[in-house]
Parts: structure tokens; C-alpha cells; sequence
């Protein structure tokens, strides 16, 4: 063979190792924490205590600004039942797109290219 396919040879090899020992390892971790649940389980987890703390802050305020009136908030058992409404919705929509992320790591392309496979 000739020097010019030997360096190109040479230089593929040498970027095709950079990539298995650098980018390799972290691309399987994404793809098994995908398929194994562990991300969406993170994401559950953190949904209540971020729920808890913003409606928190969001009675706070809505408490400060009705107490400049002179009026308070006697709607506490209809914010429960939004908070638990909103804290149900989000795990539901963070189970679908877990699912659509992982089909998308596992395709390697966007998912939307695949909804209408799934849309029987």
C-alpha cells in the first residue's frame, strides 16, 4: 500500500481509539441508565420536594398579597387538591418522556420520527 493510506489508515485508527476510550464508556452509561429506569426514578424523586417548596413560596405570596387587603385565603383544601393534581400530572409526563427519551437513545435519532409507529 502506499504512505498516504497508511497515515489515513493510521489516523482513523488512532481517532477511532480516542473515541472508545473517551466517549465509548459515558455513551454505554447514558444508554443503560435509560434502559434500566435508574434517570426517570431521579427525576420522581426530586418532583415532590420541588412541588412542596414552589407551592410553598407560591401561598407565601399569595397570602402577603390578600393580607395588604385585609382578606385571607380560605382555599387551602382546593390548593391541596391542585398540588396533588400537578404533582400527578408531572410524574405521568416525566414517565412519557423517559419513555420517548429512551427510545431515542436506543434509535439513535429523534423520536418524533417514531411516534407514528407507536400511534396504533
Amino acid at each position: 500500500m502506499g504512505q498516504a493510506s497508511d497515515t489515513y489508515a493510521k489516523i482513523t485508527r488512532e481517532q477511532y481509539d480516542n473515541w472508545y476510550e473517551r466517549f465509548y464508556p459515558k455513551q454505554k452509561q447514558l444508554l443503560q441508565s435509560t434502559q434500566n429506569g435508574s434517570l426517570l426514578n431521579e427525576q420522581l424523586g426530586r418532583v415532590d420536594g420541588n412541588f412542596k417548596s414552589a407551592n410553598v413560596a407560591a401561598q407565601t405570596a399569595n397570602s402577603n398579597q390578600l393580607g395588604r387587603y385585609g382578606v385571607s385565603d380560605s382555599s387551602q383544601g382546593d390548593n391541596e387538591a391542585q398540588q396533588s393534581l400537578a404533582v400527578a400530572t408531572s410524574k405521568n409526563s416525566l414517565r412519557e418522556y423517559e419513555k420517548d427519551r429512551s427510545l431515542g437513545t436506543l434509535s439513535g435519532s429523534n423520536v418524533q420520527s417514531l411516534n407514528p409507529i407507536n400511534n396504533d
